[in-house]
């Protein structure tokens, strides 16, 4: 058998890479923004840093949602505060331009005489993202080549469908600032290799050692099977993992969606939001064990990313009983630096 060796060091601690991932990987992938719930009335808006790039999505009058850079085409000010809100004008915060619900200029504020507005160009506007919904997730993407999020998706919403997602309401959102590349946590995610080692809780819960990851067909998503090892377990359901930086986490009663987005070469924040049915009889024992999990796994990947930093460790060699997941994740991200589109 031919064993795969990991990405060489270099991918999680090289600026240059970095910059290559945030054009290749996460500028051509449709990225989770927010909820249809954070956009109830018209002027809501949820902003989000996707790979460095600012954007915000809001619910315009007409009831579309439409999503654009948080950048002024004059001097680069903010449209909109950072988090979430609602705000009915489009009005720049730094000088005051002001712009249509379709991103087009109405008024360049006391920009100058009469005939110094007249020689504006017609085309100053913001600049446009994609914004589509699934279930009411809504993802934004910024390259228009990209296919549509039901075609992007491909198979992976059937895997979805047995469960209600739908009539679970919002709960709570912890983030949890890492120092690390996101793909030291991506592949931490992508197998259950550590589970026995680096989660004791966790491991109380499920049979860790036969703990799998499942592709189906489409090397950009799996699933993740650990049977349940006690009746009362905390955590029963399936992990289910979408390219690049995304995992829907369902249990019985409710579900996690936790999501990690790069903040630079050597920064990620980990993101846990929690949803629950109305009836849910331990809420607050479900995110107490999550969060715990969710703190090992920062931890261990922090110190991984330490180690990856010290120049010692250049490459390993990835188990094929208990890491094929990055086996299929080291083999797509060298696809996709290469300029090779991923399809459905």
């Amino acid at each position: 058998m031919q064993l795969v060796e990991t990405l060489d060091a270099s991918a999680y601690t090289d600026v240059g890479r970095y910059q290559h991932e945030r054009l290749a990987v996460f500028r051509s992938a449709w990225v989770l923004i927010g909820y249809e719930h954070q956009f109830r009335k018209s002027g809501d808006f949820v902003t989000e840093v996707i790979a460095e790039w600012p954007v915000f999505v809001q619910r315009g009058n007409d009831g579309t949602l439409r999503a654009f850079h948080n950048v002024c085409p004059h001097r680069a000010g903010p449209i909109v505060p950072d988090g979430q809100g609602c705000q009915a004008n489009l009005v720049c915060r730094y000088h005051g331009w002001a712009f249509s619900q379709d991103g087009d200029l109405l008024r360049a504020r006391d920009f100058g005489a009469e005939d110094v507005d007249a020689a504006l160009p017609d085309n100053i506007a913001l600049t446009q993202v994609r914004v589509q919904t699934w279930r009411g997730f809504v993802f934004v993407c910024m390259d228009p080549s990209t296919a549509d999020l039901v075609d992007w998706l491909g198979a992976f919403p059937r895997e979805c469908d047995e469960y209600p997602i739908e009539s679970y309401e919002f709960h709570t959102r912890t983030i949890r600032p890492m120092t690390c590349n996101w793909k030291t946590y991506a592949d931490n995610f992508l197998e259950g290799y550590h589970v026995p080692v680096v989660h004791p809780l966790l491991s109380r819960d499920v049979d860790a050692l036969r703990y799998r990851v499942v592709t189906k067909g489409d090397r950009r998503w799996n699933v993740h099977v650990a049977p349940q090892r006690v009746d009362d377990a905390t955590f029963t359901g399936v992990f289910i993992y979408f390219w690049p930086n995304f995992s829907l986490n369902i249990f019985h009663g409710g579900y996690a969606v936790e999501r990690w987005l790069p903040r630079g070469v050597h920064g990620t924040d980990l993101i846990f939001e929690y949803f629950f049915a109305p009836d849910h009889d331990d809420i607050e024992g479900v995110v107490k064990v999550s969060e715990e999990v969710a703190e090992e796994d920062a931890a261990m990947a922090e110190s991984v990313q330490r180690n990856l930093d010290a120049g010692l460790y250049r490459s390993g060699l990835l188990s094929p009983r208990h890491e094929n997941g990055l086996v299929d994740f080291k083999e797509l991200l060298g696809e996709v630096l290469a300029g090779r589109p991923l399809r459905p």
